[in-house]
């Protein structure tokens, strides 16, 4: 989920360039002057045109104008492989698959819908009618990968995938100071309303917490998970754990630990080795949260049961993900003391999302978006 910038529309048999402000296109008072626009420049009208973003990213930045089937709305898609043209804060921009964890899966694992929004085949069930869940921690990554690809998505890969599409792998110095805990939010949930399981939209489904419990946001979410709407729906939860405290986090837990748990439900473990499984399963980012770092919780639940003393929940699935100050992942220590450095010489760069990519698949640790080349440069850290 990024920013919309001017689209500049050349036809031809017209000597200017038309200039179309991301207002116009956004707002509701242009919607028919934006629709007419790209209704003229789709292929069909027989104009030959040329649509590029008038982003800050290097290259032609080429559009096209789709049409959507059952439909009179047009929509611009960017030109195949030229997402790393576009500048990372542009809605158009985007690594590669090739380049990331989403070349391991089969290719109807993830698709981009006609209107722009994106089909994911899960190999989770988001209602509590699907098929109980074979593990309480997502298996680690295979050495080798089936022929054809992975052909389902874990809690993990949608976590990375949610991640991506909110733009917070994306770091470039203008942010300073601005991605906190509401952005953070606030783009998550956008991002999932895009994204669809089969007939579930993520969107639906994920709760975030906010640190006020009494705030009219925390207030609000406890009444939609109170209601008979999400009875049978799957929680997806998203949280960070509080700052570890031996005296607390090393006796046994019932429940699983939330810093910003306003607005959640008590999620309570689904056997009394959960929490030690998930350790195991994570021993990178268990070991960060223990030295002071920022580890992100992403949980699968039961649905809400309501009683007289709140609402709670049941763990199904729980992953861990290492996050940077700034809300970079990370995959090992040595990466947050790049990411730091790289904050510090106020660097522009993307972290490549591994998804449930094979042990064997090798990715660069970061790419740097600030440089002369007209490519992200990868960069490795040893």
């Amino acid at each position: 989920m990024g920013q919309k910038f001017a689209v500049f529309i050349a036809y031809d048999d017209e000597p200017n360039t038309k200039r179309y402000s991301a207002e116009f296109q956004t707002q509701d008072e242009y919607v028919k002057g934006w629709q007419s626009a790209l209704k003229k420049a789709h292929h069909t009208s027989g104009q030959k045109s040329v649509i590029s973003c008038g982003c800050r990213g290097k290259g032609a930045k080429r559009l096209y104008v789709r049409s959507l089937p059952n439909s009179d709305t047009f929509i611009l898609i960017k030109a195949a492989n030229t997402g790393t043209e576009h500048d990372p804060s542009c809605v158009f921009f985007d690594l590669d698959a090739r380049h990331t964890g989403l070349k391991g899966y089969a290719s109807n694992v993830v698709r981009i819908n006609n209107e722009g929004t994106m089909s994911i085949r899960l190999g989770i069930g988001m209602t509590e009618k699907d098929p109980p869940e074979k593990s309480e921690v997502p298996s680690l990554p295979q050495i080798q990968r089936p022929e054809g690809g992975q052909a389902s998505m874990t809690l993990s890969g949608l976590l990375s995938l949610l991640w991506t599409e909110a733009g917070l792998n994306v770091w470039y110095p203008n942010m300073a100071g601005k991605r906190n805990d509401s952005l953070v939010r606030y783009r998550m949930l956008e991002a999932a309303k895009q994204i669809r399981s089969g007939r579930a939209c993520i969107g639906d489904h994920l709760f975030i917490g906010v640190a006020d419990s009494k705030s009219k946001v925390a207030s609000e979410q406890v009444q939609l998970l109170s209601s008979a709407e999400l009875s049978d729906k799957r929680l997806l939860l998203l949280s960070v754990l509080p700052r570890y405290d031996a005296e607390k986090h090393e006796k046994p837990l019932k429940f699983l630990p939330m810093r910003n748990f306003g607005g959640m439900p008590l999620t309570f473990f689904n056997s009394d080795g959960h929490w030690d499984s998930v350790k195991r399963r994570f021993p990178l980012e268990y070991a960060a949260w223990k030295n002071g770092g920022k580890v992100v919780v992403f949980a699968l639940t039961s649905p809400v049961s309501v009683t007289s003393r709140g609402i709670s929940a049941r763990a199904h699935q729980i992953v861990l993900m290492l996050v940077s100050d700034n809300w970079i992942p990370l995959d090992s220590s040595y990466e947050a003391i790049v990411s730091r450095k790289l904050d510090a010489e106020h660097r522009h760069y993307v972290k490549p999302m591994r998804y449930d990519a094979s042990a064997s698949d090798v990715f660069p640790d970061f790419y740097l978006l600030d440089t002369r080349s007209d490519k992200p440069f990868p960069m490795e850290v040893f």
